[in-house]
C-alpha cells in the first residue's frame, strides 16, 4: 500500500439551535493541534437567538478542544489489481471522552454505504455483501484499520473512517483509494535476423502490457542504436507500452546483452530483463600448425583450419593452388594431415575454405619446406646471435659498472691547515725556497763575519725546506725535524681549488 500524508480528522458537533451567523465557524483552525475543524450546524431563522443548551455545548467544545478525539488516515492509498489493500485508521481519544463506535463508510454516486462497524461493547459488524472481502485488522478503541482483499476497478473511490465519542460527537477523516495494475513484462526478438554489416534492424521489443498508470520502459545498452516508444490504451483503462530497439548489426557485438528496464508504482523495484544479441556472420578463419620451420623428413606435420562463425560452419575444404594435393595427404574434419614425412616438393600454397549458412570465406597459407642443412645452419645462426647478444649485454653491464665505481672513487682535493682563498686576479707568490736571498753589504770585518754566518744558515734552511716539501702536507703529529720545518716557514701554501682563480 502506497500511503500519502495522513489527513487530520474533521469533528462534527451536534448543535440544536444556532443563529444563521454561526455558519462562519464551519472551518476553523485549532491553535493547539494546528488542524482544520469543520462544524456542522443547522442555522435557525434570522433574528433567533441560540438556546442555552447550544451555547453550553459550544463553550464545552472550545474548552475540551485540546483534549478531544482525532482520526488519522492516509490521504491516498494505492492498491494493486487483484491483491489486498490496507486502509489504516488510527484513533486518538482524549481522557475526558469515551469511544462509543468506529465505522467505515464509502461514498457512491447513489449515496453513502456503511462497510464495517466496531463497537467496544458489541464487537464488529460487516454487511453480507462485503463480509467475504473486508475485515478489521485488529479492532480496538485506538485502531479501526480494515483490510480489503481481491481489489478490482470497482473499488476505486473515497472511503471515510468515522469515530463517535461522548460527549463530543462524531470525528471523521477520508482517504481516496486508487487501483494500480501491475504490467506484464516480456521481451521479444525482432522479426528479421541480425546480419553482420546489414541495414538498421529491430533488435528486440520490450513490452509492458496493460499497466495502470502507463509503465516507464527503456533499454539499457552500450550500443549506438536508438529506441522507439509506442503506447496503446486498452478498453479497461490500462495502457500497453512497447519500446523497440533498432541498431546496425556488427559481428563484434555477438553474444553481448542489452537490458529492458521497466518502472511502475506497482513494482517494488525496477523490473529488468536481459536480452542476448544473436548476430549472424560468415566465418573468420585462422590456420595453425605451420611456423616457417618445416624441414624435409619432418613427421606428423598437419595444418588445422579454425573458424569462428554464426551459425557454426558446416563445410571445410582444403586445396593446393599451385598443384594437386598429394594422394598420401588426407583431410580429417578441418585438418590437413601429412601421413608420411614431409618432402621438398610439399612446398606450395594451401587454401582452407569454410562455409556456413551466411556465406563462405577462405585463407591461404604458403608452406616452404627446408633441407636439413638449411635448418641446422639457421639454428646455428640463431644460437650464435643469441650468444653474441648475451656477451654484448654483459660487456656493457661491466663497462657501466666500472665507470660508476670509478666516479665514486675519484680523489678529492687535499687541503692543509693553510688554505688561502685568493681574489680571482691575484697571483700567489712563489714558494719561499724560490725567493732570492738578499745579502747585506759588509761595512767592517765583524759585520762581514756575521753576514757569512747568516748566509750559511739560510742555505741550511733552504736544504731543510726542500726535505719538508718532499714529505708533503702536514697531517699527522709533527716530529722535531718537521716542527723545525714548519716554524722555519717551509710549509707549502695550497690554494682552494674550488674557487676558479688564475
Amino acid at each position: 500500500m502506497a500511503a500519502a500524508a495522513l489527513v487530520r480528522s474533521r469533528r462534527t458537533v451536534p448543535v440544536e439551535e444556532l443563529p444563521k451567523s454561526a455558519g462562519v465557524w464551519r472551518r476553523a483552525r485549532a491553535a493547539s493541534h494546528g488542524h482544520i475543524m469543520a462544524l456542522s450546524v443547522r442555522p435557525r431563522a434570522t433574528g433567533s437567538s441560540p438556546s442555552p443548551r447550544a451555547a453550553l455545548l459550544m463553550f464545552t467544545y472550545f474548552l475540551t478542544g485540546t483534549m478531544g478525539s482525532e482520526v488519522l488516515v492516509p490521504e491516498r492509498v494505492s492498491a494493486v489489481l487483484g491483491k489486498n489493500v490496507t486502509l489504516g485508521c488510527r484513533v486518538e481519544v482524549g481522557a475526558n471522552l469515551s469511544l462509543t463506535q468506529s465505522s467505515w463508510e464509502r461514498h457512491l454516486p447513489s449515496g453513502t454505504v456503511t462497510l464495517a462497524v466496531y463497537n467496544p461493547q458489541f464487537g464488529t459488524s460487516i454487511p453480507s455483501e462485503y463480509k467475504q472481502r473486508l475485515s478489521f485488522r485488529s479492532p480496538s478503541p485506538y485502531d479501526a484499520t480494515i483490510v480489503l482483499t481481491d481489489v478490482g476497478f470497482s473499488d476505486i473511490g473515497t472511503y471515510t473512517c468515522k469515530v463517535a465519542t461522548f460527549p463530543l460527537g462524531n470525528t471523521q477523516a477520508s482517504t481516496y483509494v486508487t487501483v494500480l495494475v501491475e504490467p506484464k513484462v516480456y521481451v521479444s526478438a525482432g522479426s528479421t535476423p541480425l546480419l553482420d554489416g546489414g541495414n538498421e534492424t529491430v533488435v528486440a521489443t520490450c513490452t509492458a502490457e496493460r499497466a495502470r498508470p502507463p509503465a516507464e520502459v527503456s533499454w539499457e545498452t552500450e550500443l549506438f542504436g536508438h529506441s522507439q516508444v509506442r503506447q496503446q490504451v486498452e478498453p479497461n483503462g490500462t495502457t500497453t507500452t512497447q519500446v523497440q530497439y533498432t541498431w546496425h548489426p556488427t559481428r563484434h557485438a555477438q553474444g553481448h546483452n542489452i537490458t529492458c528496464v521497466v518502472r511502475h508504482p506497482a513494482l517494488h523495484t525496477d523490473f529488468r530483463i536481459p536480452y542476448q544479441l544473436n548476430v549472424q556472420f560468415s566465418p573468420d578463419i585462422t590456420v595453425v600448425g605451420y611456423s616457417s620451420d618445416w624441414y624435409v623428413g619432418q613427421e606428423n606435420a598437419q595444418l588445422q583450419c579454425r573458424a569462428n562463425a554464426n551459425p557454426p560452419a558446416h563445410l571445410y575444404t582444403w586445396t593446393r593452388l599451385d598443384s594437386d594435393l598429394p594422394g598420401d595427404v588426407y583431410i580429417f574434419n578441418n585438418t590437413l594431415v601429412f601421413s608420411r614425412p614431409v618432402r621438398r616438393n610439399d612446398s606450395g600454397v594451401y587454401r582452407c575454405e569454410v562455409e556456413n549458412r551466411i556465406g563462405s570465406r577462405s585463407r591461404d597459407t604458403r608452406i616452404r619446406v627446408q633441407d636439413m642443412s638449411e635448418k641446422q645452419a639457421l639454428s646455428m645462426v640463431t644460437v650464435a646471435g643469441a650468444v653474441i647478444g648475451a656477451v654484448l649485454a654483459l660487456f656493457l653491464l661491466i663497462f657501466f659498472t666500472v665507470v660508476i665505481l670509478s666516479s665514486r672513487k675519484a680523489s678529492h682535493p687535499v687541503y692543509t691547515d693553510k688554505v688561502i682563498d685568493l681574489p680571482p686576479t691575484h697571483k700567489p707568490p712563489p714558494p719561499y725556497s724560490e725567493r732570492p736571498v738578499s745579502v747585506p753589504q759588509a761595512t767592517n770585518p765583524g759585520q762581514a763575519r756575521r753576514v757569512e754566518r747568516q748566509t750559511k744558515m739560510t742555505e741550511n734552511t733552504s736544504a731543510k725546506s726542500a726535505q719538508c716539501e718532499a714529505r708533503g702536507p702536514i697531517r699527522q703529529p709533527l716530529s722535531y725535524h718537521e716542527w723545525i720545518c714548519h716554524h722555519n716557514g717551509a710549509d707549502r701554501i695550497y690554494v682552494n681549488h674550488r674557487e676558479h682563480y688564475v
